[in-house]
């Protein structure tokens, strides 16, 4: 049948592959060493990790809608790049915060606040291990093994922060023969009764090739709210990989959204465990690839306690011939009754050669359960479209205004105004050519 490998072919492509990935983990060995500052004994942990799983197989099933192609035969290095404070205001959100700024994944403190009120943050000190990770793959072994100043936060019990917590990532990219590489690492500890918002923003400062790493963990105490917004618009030529991981206490409320708004190539995990009864967690994502875009944004929840309840939007507008991946997992253990799982969806497709590939999944291992999952897939209709032009409203207009109430259920979630007019001015400028 047309299309389909021989024996002999299928060899000589996972021959081809297994060769890049050796030549391509020699290469992140190498950066391993060159690694800033004293051995950590928590890198060095993860580098072990990281050479026992390997970069992907020849059609591995995680990894088959996104290619890696390019990572592999780049050779990257730590980039050392540093701004002044006015490119710094000119890159970042315009919002009242506790601030702290990465420049190429090392610490500014310069650019960082002063006073962090009741946040309290420390450089992780080279002895330490951090949680280990929910679910682990690859590249969350690779930046917590190359992440060079990993950050460790706390918020006290019974503490409220009255304003927002802005990590802002500033990544640098080069036009040489080695890309810069840049690796973020936070680590949010909240007490319980606690109450916190936290901002994850990545940027670039120049239009040049970068590979960003970013892992953000977080343990929430019992009966502690948490917000969590992140938003990507790096430029349109990085690559970003990112794997944040969220264990949930009893009582707790957790909102996590992400905005993925830019890149050539961005795959982005959340993990997350429901560890005592009654928590209760909202996981969202929005997605907006454009031109030859690749998106991928994965989801894989724990509901190990019982009486919780979680709730997944991921939305994608597809444009162009770009494609975006959606992979969910929710599993439910046995002693997780009257637990309530909902995950879905939904993608807009934009342009005639754009791609979806959806993936959601549901494990139950328990009785009494509610649990359930669902994806759709279309175009602008056309009776609506037609509805506001008939209304005297030009085409192109009536199409940004189904994009953007499409896009509404998640950006109207947004607490903070700033962040909120970020984003839309993000989509906005994405639907430009629309």
């Amino acid at each position: 049948m047309a299309g389909l490998l021989t024996n002999s072919e299928r060899a000589g492509k996972r021959g081809q592959v297994a060769a890049l990935n050796e030549q391509a983990m020699a290469r992140f060995a190498t950066l391993f060493e060159q690694r800033a500052g004293a051995k950590s004994h928590h890198a060095a942990a993860h580098w072990e990790k990281a050479k026992q799983v390997g970069l992907p197989p020849f059609r591995h099933e995680d990894w088959h809608y996104t290619p890696l192609h390019t990572v592999l035969k780049t050779q990257y290095h730590f980039a050392e790049q540093s701004i002044n404070e006015q490119a710094c205001e000119a890159l970042a959100l315009s919002i009242d915060a506790y601030r702290i700024v990465m420049i190429d994944g090392r610490y500014s403190s310069a650019l960082s606040s002063i006073d962090m009120g009741p946040f309290q943050v420390a450089l992780l000190d080279n002895q330490d291990l951090l949680p280990d990770a929910v679910n682990s793959e690859i590249f969350l072994h690779l930046t917590e093994s190359l992440a060079q100043q990993p950050i460790v936060i706390h918020l006290a019990a019974n503490q409220v922060a009255q304003k927002p917590l802005y990590l802002l990532n500033i990544s640098s990219g080069n036009e040489g023969t080695e890309v810069n590489t840049s690796q973020y690492r936070y680590h949010i500890a909240l007490g319980a009764n606690s109450q916190a918002q936290v901002i994850e923003h990545f940027v670039s400062t120049n239009d040049c090739a970068h590979l960003t790493g970013s892992r953000l963990t977080v343990e929430v105490g019992d009966n502690a709210q948490y917000q969590h917004f992140k938003l990507n618009n790096e430029n349109h030529r990085s690559q970003h990989f990112a794997h944040n991981d969220i264990v949930v206490g009893r009582d707790s409320q957790v909102l996590s959204s992400s905005f993925l708004l830019g890149g050539a190539l961005t795959r982005h995990h959340t993990s997350a465990q429901l560890t005592g009864e009654n928590a209760n967690l909202s996981l969202n994502s929005l997605l907006l690839p454009k031109d030859n875009e690749i998106v991928d944004t994965r989801t894989y929840l724990e509901h190990n306690a019982s009486h919780c309840e979680s709730r997944q939007l991921h939305k994608v507008i597809a444009m162009d011939s770009s494609k975006a991946v959606f992979n969910g997992m929710i599993k439910v253990a046995p002693s997780a009754l009257k637990t309530d799982g909902q995950m879905g969806n939904h993608t807009l497709l934009l342009g005639e050669q754009a791609e979806v590939d959806t993936k959601p999944q549901l494990e139950i291992y328990a009785d009494d359960v509610k649990c359930g999952h669902g994806a759709t897939v279309g175009r602008i209709d056309d009776e609506q479209l037609f509805y506001l032009r008939s209304r005297g409203i030009d085409g192109k207009a009536a199409k940004h205004m189904i994009i953007i109430a499409f896009a509404a259920e998640l950006t109207e979630s947004i607490g903070s105004d700033e962040l909120k007019q970020a984003v839309m001015a993000n989509i906005r400028r994405r639907l430009a050519e629309v």
